[in-house]
């Protein structure tokens, strides 16, 4: 800091406030040397004194004028305790904006940096990516892009990418970088006496990233928001949503782990998230994927691929049987992995487990329009204090590229998926359920919080309830203002009466439950009802069964009587075995779990979450196509009747449940992506002479993916093999003829002679 405060010359540090990782010789310190000068306070006071139009920095205490906006602090005494003794460590925070333009219209994004306080890489590579674009936009140089074009997009656009100057980007953007954990931090530093090392958790024994008050069900033996750190960096977080109009525009938490199968780990969110929603959240993830594969040193991949083994494949992950479900196995995975930098997938899709109360999951729900999780190879326990300059290089550059594409995507993010619009061809309808999970029905709210379930928390106080009514019918209006053609409700009662009402449908959808209640009171003729959707499919429907309305099977007289099964998991999931499928046209390889099912209410755990499966061996009996299954059950696939077909998707809207505590409220439905692309594969279909006509060029299995690859060659089999056998017919026609002509000539010839 030249001086600043008794810090160092910047000629030792590179001409820089923190070095780059072959300069540093440890992380950066919070406690102070025994000079008293503080590397993180004084440098980050010393990044604003030679930055004041680019930086600003404070503490909590101090932007909220109160001595309890700080940690615990060495006593093991929450700040707002009696008993406390004063000793909270100050929380900083670091803006980085160009003061000089008015703050109306900037994309506001919100940064976590090592929660953790065992994984410090985040908060390194923070605090250089803050230097770097407040270096640069002073100089007037540099570059910073949403992406790097060496990908196929997933979410079904060409991507376009955008590249801005720092000083432009920060005109643009008002961003925060905060890091919670100062009690795990300081704890591990050298100048802390005594010295251990890093520390998961504050001085609490609390992981405060299990302290975010996320919608769903709740781990009863923890108390969210309990912790002074949290409690009001959720209020900074809202505070700065509402300065944005609502929300922010993205929300990012960046962590640090022991090992992985890819140095990076892009964690999607689990939300209630819709068609934009999802595409948006894919866009970021490859995005920053993107940056990551293309700017990490390249010799991170062989070490990877030295202490790992395997390929550039992103195959299926493998998960070993203490983090799994059912099947899972204990020995050396032997399926191929990833060896690029970086890799994206939901938390249990890539780490073998998942929870609640995740800041990268609030923020990505309540407080921001996208955001992240991040978990970075060996930042963790292990190499802990060891400054090893290889994977500090790759931990800073792997959090400069999350922080930076960020911040440049959020200034196109809202434009990219605007005019989305799914078009399904047919006309898709769906059976209407008026059931709804509320705490104001004559049951309230079901298990009451708490341990004991009587509403009275882990720490003896009391829990308030948020109020909330959920429906998984919020997911088909949520769709169809998104689609071409709107969902078009239907009630059982029509149904039964009259079988014509299905004809104004190409695809009908019974979510979980295969006969719901009228919704105007009437009765429903069971048998009528599944005899009218048989007859409907025989002429060409297209019936998509989810979840327990597999039971419908039975009813429809496809399989015989206990065929269906209900299955309990760790989290809805298939094992897909055939990617070319259009059911599951647009899935990554590494793709199994389709449904969020704790913001539903259900629990985490190996048999916590719903699914509904049918045997193997009665669906193939029954002329069906196996796309995936689940402990053995066919759980995503197709079966022909008629000139229809009936599609089973065993996870995708559960109805939501008050079986636990849910103290926050509850979703409507929690598809992650691979699961919206299913139940949108799973209806685009158009019937001829059923529902509505489909656009010219319409296609029924999604562009652009393996899937769609696959029909075109079974099309262009099936064109040469239909012309093949018309060349044949014809050659032999020919030679028919020509040898009938001989013939004649030879008679002619004969009776000459």
């Amino acid at each position: 800091t030249n001086g600043f405060n008794g810090g160092p010359p910047l000629a030792l540090c590179g001409n820089r406030i923190f070095p780059e990782a072959a300069i540093a010789r440890s992380y950066v310190q919070y406690a102070a040397d025994p000079t008293g000068f503080r590397e993180y306070a004084d440098g980050l006071l010393y990044l604003e004194q030679l930055y004041p139009r680019w930086v600003d920095v404070f503490t909590l205490d101090e932007h909220f004028t109160d001595p309890k906006a700080v940690t615990a602090g060495p006593d093991g005494v929450r700040s707002y305790e009696e008993t406390d003794s004063g000793d909270g460590r100050q929380i900083w925070v670091i803006r980085l904006t160009d003061k000089q333009v008015p703050d109306a219209g900037k994309k506001k994004l919100f940064f976590s940096l090592s929660v953790h306080g065992n994984e410090r890489g985040g908060l390194e590579g923070g605090l250089r990516a803050a230097e770097d674009l407040a270096m640069e936009a002073e100089a007037g140089t540099g570059e910073v892009s949403d992406g790097i074009p060496n990908y196929e997009s997933a979410t079904g656009n060409d991507p376009t990418f955008h590249t801005y100057s720092p000083a432009e980007l920060l005109g643009r953007t008002d961003t925060y970088l905060v890091d919670f954990n100062i009690d795990g931090w300081e704890v591990g530093d050298h100048y802390t006496v005594p010295t251990s090392v890093y520390d998961r958790t504050n001085a609490m024994n609390t992981d405060l990233n299990r302290q975010m008050p996320t919608k769903g069900s709740i781990n009863v033996t923890r108390n969210p928001l309990k912790e002074s750190e949290m409690a009001y960096g959720t209020r900074f977080m809202h505070e700065l949503a509402e300065k944005a109009g609502g929300l922010m525009s993205y929300g990012a938490d960046i962590h640090g782990e022991l090992t992985s199968r890819a140095y990076v780990d892009i964690m999607y969110p689990a939300g209630q998230f819709d068609s934009i929603e999802h595409r948006r959240l894919m866009a970021i993830a490859e995005r920053t994927k993107s940056v990551i594969d293309a700017t990490l040193y390249a010799g991170i991949q062989d070490e990877i691929e030295n202490s790992t083994g395997g390929n550039e494949s992103e195959g299926v992950e493998e998960v070993p049987c203490h983090m799994g479900p059912v099947g899972c196995i204990d020995t050396i995975p032997t399926n191929t992995i990833p060896t690029k930098p970086a890799h994206w997938a939901t938390v249990w899709d890539t780490l073998g487990y998942t929870d609640t109360g995740f800041i990268g999951d609030y923020l990505a729900t309540d407080v921001a329009v996208t955001g992240m999780d991040y978990e970075i190879f060996l930042n963790h326990t292990v190499p802990d204090k060891v400054w090893n300059v290889y994977l500090q290089e790759n931990h800073i550059n792997a959090s400069r590229g999350i922080i930076k594409t960020a911040m440049a995507y959020s200034l196109h993010q809202d434009e990219e998926f605007a005019a989305f619009r799914l078009e399904t061809g047919g006309q898709a309808g769906y059976v209407y359920d008026p059931a709804v999970v509320t705490d104001t029905d004559a049951n309230g709210p079901g298990e009451l919080p708490g341990p004991e379930g009587d509403g009275i928390g882990e720490d003896g106080l009391p829990v308030k309830q948020a109020s909330y009514s959920a429906t998984r019918m919020r997911y088909f209006t949520d769709a169809g203002e998104l689609m071409t053609k709107p969902f078009v409700k239907l009630l059982p009662t029509d149904i039964a009466r009259s079988s014509a009402v299905l004809d104004r449908v190409d695809s009908l959808v019974l979510a979980d439950v295969p006969l719901p209640r009228d919704a105007r009171g009437r009765s429903v003729d069971r048998a009528a009802y599944f005899r009218n959707l048989k007859a409907w499919v025989e002429r060409g429907g297209n019936l998509v069964l989810t979840d327990r309305a597999l039971h419908a099977l039975v009813d429809l007289g496809l399989v015989e009587d206990g065929a269906v099964e209900d299955l309990e998991v760790y989290q809805p999931y298939s094992d897909i075995s055939d990617f070319t499928d259009p059911l599951v046209a647009g899935l990554r390889a590494n793709a199994r779990q389709l449904v969020e099912a704790a913001i539903l209410g259900y629990g985490i755990g190996g048999t916590a979450s719903p699914m509904t499966g049918v045997s193997e061996e009665a669906f193939t009996g029954a002329g069906g196509v196996v796309v995936g299954t689940t402990t053995g059950a066919v759980t995503l696939g197709r079966l022909a009747v008629g000139k229809g077909r009936v599609q089973v998707v065993g996870g995708a809207l559960p109805t939501p449940t008050e079986d636990n505590d849910h103290r926050f409220g509850l979703r409507d439905y929690g598809l992650t992506y691979s699961g919206l692309y299913v139940m949108e594969n799973a209806v685009t279909y158009d019937a001829p002479g059923l529902g509505a006509a489909a656009p010219t060029g319409f296609s029924p299995v999604r562009p652009g993916t393996a899937a769609a690859d696959a029909a075109a060659a079974a099309a262009r089999g099936r064109t040469l093999a239909a012309t093949g056998a018309d060349l044949t017919l014809a050659v032999v026609g020919a030679l028919l003829m020509l040898g009938a002509v001989a013939s004649r000539r030879r008679g002619r010839a004969a009776r000459r002679a």
